[in-house]
């Protein structure tokens, strides 16, 4: 069931070309605290392509270089900007087409809305504080000083500022044609996975508003039960100790099986509200799965990825039960030889997703911004799974040269390609598209009208110029098959 021999097998050179520095949802800016280090950086240990990692402090975040300022526009062929009467996408091989399958070819190009439904504090305007580093952390503060009902007013306030119908004119006016969208398994249920009173109200505005626009939503279950990989990104934060924080994967049995149980059941439900939506693009299954512990389990590589593809292949059959027709989507952490031949286990309509960052060469003074891309690239290409790819999160940091160069590479593969992310704070400006003017709040110091007042600026950005320049015209370049 679990494939050959060969694919469970890696010899020493692949797996240090795996390194952790491929891990983490972006960055981190110099503000982060020290037990915070892996997850807003990635790793601080392994290799890349061989090459040892620079161990000592990496430079992450920063003011926008002076590199990026605005430049003339450059001539490229731009595809006829409109929106299909037919949206609804299926896999065709490699690629995927409009009108189930039988329609016109489509490449995904856009970005993540990170930091909206789940709340990374590098990226937003709430600051780290000694007990809140992650979205968990949100809840249970707010809980613990204002109460239930306070907490969800004041989660409003964020999330109706975060990201607005603005937001998405901006985003359809770039070119994109494709939002990935994290989710936190919080945004729909309570801890024993009961169905939160409006939870579809701001998913169901999203898409349909998307929709409105020709722009296709990945949802992305970014945050599972129990943690998928024990960093703030999946709402969770594990600190020094993410691999134990991972109850998603281990752990006490039961509880494992639980936290399972519970995602099986959540994708159900969004299987049967999104069903026939043709502005659905797909159900990303889990994001990042074991991510910066990943080498260092002490587990083989064989055992991870049976335990990965066998819960894969439980999602996938429960989904398909209720849904047959929406791409579902397994991301590999972090290679192409992380995931199987679709056909090992019937697998039909799916597409693969890779992330892909390198904080070693960080400004790219030695080319391996693009080296590293080239080499994911051309692994997946090897792997010749015969399935369409998703470069679900990248970036190039500071050098707008790399971005260019990048991105170009990235977009002449023909596969699909989000950006991560939309909006940062203006300290992390090379990360997003555009940034967040008001930051610093401190939620177990704060009182609640400075909460009302930080959260409620979350529209008030101003814009990336340069790599609003550099992105918009592979967003609005023709689809390449």
């Amino acid at each position: 069931m679990f494939g050959t021999k060969g694919l469970f097998k890696r010899g020493l050179i692949v797996l240090l070309c795996a390194s952790l520095a491929f891990a983490g949802c972006g960055g981190g800016n110099a503000a982060v605290p020290n037990a915070d280090r892996e997850t807003a950086n990635g790793t601080a240990n392994g290799t890349t392509n061989g090459e040892t990692e620079n161990t000592e402090s990496y430079r992450v975040g920063g003011a926008v270089p002076d590199a990026f300022k605005p430049q003339e526009e450059e001539k490229y062929e731009e595809r006829e900007m409109k929106i299909s009467e037919h949206p609804f996408l299926k896999t065709e091989g490699k690629v995927l087409k409009d009108d189930y399958g039988k329609g016109e070819l489509v490449q995904l190009k856009g970005t993540n809305v990170g930091g909206w439904l789940l709340q990374e504090f590098w990226m937003t305007s709430t600051d780290y504080s000694a007990n809140a580093t992650c979205e968990e952390d949100v809840y249970r503060i707010l809980n613990e000083r204002f109460g239930e009902e306070q907490t969800r007013e004041l989660i409003k306030i964020y999330q109706d500022s975060f990201f607005t119908e603005e937001d998405l004119d901006h985003c359809r006016d770039l070119g994109m044609n494709c939002l990935r969208l994290p989710l936190w398994y919080g945004n729909l249920t309570d801890r024993n996975g009961n169905l939160l009173e409006g939870c579809w109200e701001r998913l169901d505005w999203f898409v349909e508003e998307a929709g409105k626009r020709g722009i296709y939503v990945l949802i992305d279950m970014h945050g599972a039960y129990g943690s998928q990989n024990g960093s703030d990104h999946s709402g969770k934060d594990g600190h020094d100790n993410k691999m134990e924080a991972s109850e998603f994967f281990f752990g006490d049995e039961e509880v494992v099986k639980s936290n399972q149980e519970l995602f099986y059941r959540l994708w159900e439900e969004i299987a049967a509200h999104f069903k026939g939506n043709p502005w659905v693009a797909g159900y990303d299954l889990l994001n990042e799965p074991f991510c910066t512990f990943r080498y260092n389990t002490g587990i083989p590589d064989r055992e991870l990825r049976t335990m990965l593809w066998d819960i894969y292949d439980i999602a996938y059959d429960r989904i398909r039960a209720i849904d047959p027709d929406h791409i579902i989507i397994m991301e590999a952490t972090w290679d192409p030889v992380d995931l199987p031949k679709p056909e090992l286990y019937g697998w039909e309509n799916v597409m693969y997703e890779y992330h892909n960052y390198l904080y070693d060469d960080y400004n790219n003074a030695a080319g391996r911004q693009i080296s590293n891309m080239r080499k994911k690239l051309t692994d997946i290409k090897k792997a010749d799974h015969n399935v369409p790819s998703l470069l679900g999160e990248f970036a190039f940091f500071d050098n707008p040269d790399a971005w260019d160069k990048g991105v170009k590479m990235i977009n002449e593969t023909g596969i699909s390609w989000t950006t991560w992310t939309y909006k940062v704070i203006k300290g992390d400006g090379n990360w997003g598209l555009r940034h967040i003017k008001t930051t610093g709040l401190n939620l177990e110091t704060a009182d609640i009208e400075t909460i009302k007042k930080v959260w409620s600026k979350g529209n008030e950005t101003t814009e990336n110029t340069t790599l609003k320049r550099i992105l918009t015209k592979y967003f609005k370049m023709i689809y390449l098959p």
